[in-house]
């Protein structure tokens, strides 16, 4: 039996994903669970395992292409089965070995056919712009750049060429870069960026700061800082936050919900997406149905996604259905930012360092821990004053924490928030 190994779909709003390389080579034997390629996506980096143990029998792709989700990608000879083809990964039912090979045989001779529509999509408006101005056929045309494209040089060759006139020297890459640096954009930062730029054309981005007194928060910390390291678990401000968010989010569902041409929709479950930075890049994973979770088991899972994020080990299901994101850039020292809405969402909330720094109490100047929490939304969505009362509602939660001792034996619900909730 031929088993089809596809480029899996990464979350509900990923439609491709970018071969990074190969851990394998045809005629290698694998064995079912055992990594075969890396895989980048604007939402992860994973590695997909084999769906058989046999032998690889076809690399469709090199390293470097992007592909659409569901797209075959290689094809393992199982030794568990003797006839048939199944997609693995995400592709359901079984088809014919004889209608899959025909499959394999025609891949290459359409990939011209296909390489001409993506180059015809991906015309820079500039290049179209000088092709009508010179009336030139794209179509005849070579192009240099990157994938095929046609460059404004190119065209500017073209109409040199087809004049009579002497083309200028052309400038080598070499020279371009004598003093500088090229660093080649990794799949997951041309993604990243594509992504950015969409959701600052799309959503009308606002950004509103608070500034929170971290006092009892700090004080809940140490108290418990200790008891939570003998479970294996970092506690950082962050759980405290998320938690905070959480429970402000049932409070504020516009704050949950995404936009649509037909309307506001209001999402049931509050799945917090927490940024992770990784070296090319970030990563959001998710947290679901973090309103219904303790401080202890949101200090697990944030640390536990995190760990799993750095070391490429995320799931699918571990970046999908998230309903709002929390950045912290504050562990970098920054104080305070404009996050960029991560869309379908309608907010973000940054966090800054904490800082002690002098502060007017009760009329007189005192040090305390203060943090800037920086809320951006989407004002398409909301209004100002929604967006305040939000992050308020977070403010007010921080500061008036009840300085506990929680049970890590136990749920933190036996032991209560002191009514902060």
């Amino acid at each position: 039996m031929f088993v089809n190994v596809i480029m899996p779909q990464m979350g509900e709003s990923v439609a491709e994903g970018t071969i990074i390389r190969w851990l394998v080579h045809e005629g290698d034997r694998v064995e079912k669970e055992q990594p075969l390629v890396e895989i980048s996506t604007d939402k992860i980096d994973t590695e997909v395992p084999s769906p058989a143990s046999g032998i690889v029998k076809k690399i469709f792709y090199p390293g470097g292409k992007t592909l659409p989700v569901q797209e075959v990608i290689a094809q393992i000879e199982s030794i568990e089965a003797k006839e048939g083809v199944v997609n693995a990964g995400g592709a359901s039912g079984y088809s014919p070995l004889l209608e899959t090979t025909k499959k394999i045989e025609t891949v290459e001779a359409t990939k011209e056919i296909e390489g001409a529509e993506e180059r015809e999509k991906r015309y820079s408006p500039l290049v179209k712009k000088l092709a009508q101005e010179y009336e030139v056929n794209l179509e005849e045309i070579q192009g240099t750049g990157e994938g095929g494209r046609v460059t404004k040089k190119n065209i500017m060759d073209y109409v040199a060429a087809k004049s009579g006139a002497i083309a200028p020297p052309p400038v080598t890459e070499e020279k371009v870069f004598e003093k500088d640096v090229l660093i080649p954009l990794s799949p997951k930062r041309k993604i990243t960026a594509d992504k950015m730029i969409q959701s600052k054309r799309t959503a009308a981005h606002v950004t509103t700061v608070f500034e929170v007194d971290m006092t009892k928060i700090i004080k809940c910390r140490e108290m418990n800082k200790d008891g939570m390291k003998r479970e294996d678990i970092h506690l950082t401000y962050l759980p405290f936050i998320t938690i905070a968010t959480a429970r402000t989010l049932k409070e504020h569902p516009i704050m949950n919900a995404s936009w649509t041409e037909e309307g506001i929709v209001q999402k049931n479950n509050i799945n917090i997406g927490i940024a992770v930075s990784l070296e090319d890049g970030l990563i959001v994973p998710v947290i679901k149905d973090a309103d219904k979770k303790d401080l202890l088991q949101l200090a697990k899972d944030i640390q536990g996604i995190a760990r799993r994020a750095r070391a490429k080990k995320l799931k699918p299901e571990d970046v999908q259905e998230g309903t709002f994101t929390i950045t912290n850039y504050g562990i970098n020292g920054s104080l305070f930012g404009t996050p960029v809405i991560l869309l379908p969402q309608v907010a973000i909330l940054g966090v800054g360092t904490v800082v002690k720094r002098p502060v007017v109490v009760d009329d007189a100047i005192a040090i305390r821990p203060m943090m800037y929490l920086a809320l951006s939304f989407d004002h398409r969505v909301m209004d100002g004053a929604n967006a305040d009362a939000f992050l308020r509602a977070i403010k007010e939660r921080l500061e008036k924490w009840e300085v506990l001792a929680y049970d890590t034996k136990r749920s933190s619900s036996s032991t209560g928030y002191g009514g902060v909730w």
